[in-house]
């Protein structure tokens, strides 16, 4: 996989465009950060304030090597609506590896947006940022999200048995990973 000519290519697919976070989409986290329903995903374990989310996004300009992190809001390259975000974390520089995730609006899921902006972000972390290795995680009844990390070339490499809590239950936890 190679990068393409100029920066601004590097970030846009056919479908999305990456871009950073911007103090206009401090309202629309804070929604996505406190949407319940996706809590189970991202491990969450209590509400955010409307204060956290805008402190993170006004740190969001801090070096990825000094955060170790990274958030991106996807926006829909033909209507220029964000529709979700894609996430770098636990980023090892020494090592040349991180952990990714992603969230897409429920309302533009099954539209391909999803695994356009997955493989725009590997392209960048692969070959702008130099990264090496990257693992994803999915819940083992979360089909689509397993789907998703399987087109974008990621293999599965794991499995955690019982790993996630769901009220009284405990659901394995699936481990993909890809190199470059």
């Amino acid at each position: 996989m190679t990068a393409p000519d100029g920066f601004a290519d590097l970030l846009r697919g056919q479908l999305t465009t990456l871009r950073a976070l911007e103090p206009a989409d401090v309202d629309r986290l804070f929604q996505w950060e406190n949407d319940t329903d996706l809590w189970l995903d991202g491990c969450t374990t209590k509400p955010l304030s409307h204060a956290d989310i805008a402190a993170f996004v006004d740190h969001s300009d801090l070096d990825v090597y000094q955060t170790k992190s990274l958030r991106l809001i996807i926006e829909e390259r033909q209507s220029g609506e964000a529709v979700g975000c894609v996430d770098m974390f636990d980023f090892d520089p020494f090592h040349q590896h991180a952990a990714v995730g992603i969230l897409v609006r429920k309302s533009h899921c099954g539209k391909g947006l999803a695994t356009d902006a997955m493989e725009v972000f590997v392209r960048y972390l692969f070959n702008f940022l130099g990264l090496k290795s990257l693992v994803a995680t999915a819940r083992a009844d979360n089909e689509k999200s397993a789907q998703l990390f399987l087109r974008c070339g990621f293999e599965p490499c794991g499995r955690r048995p019982k790993w996630l809590r769901h009220g009284n239950d405990f659901i394995d936890e699936l481990i993909f990973c890809r190199t470059k």
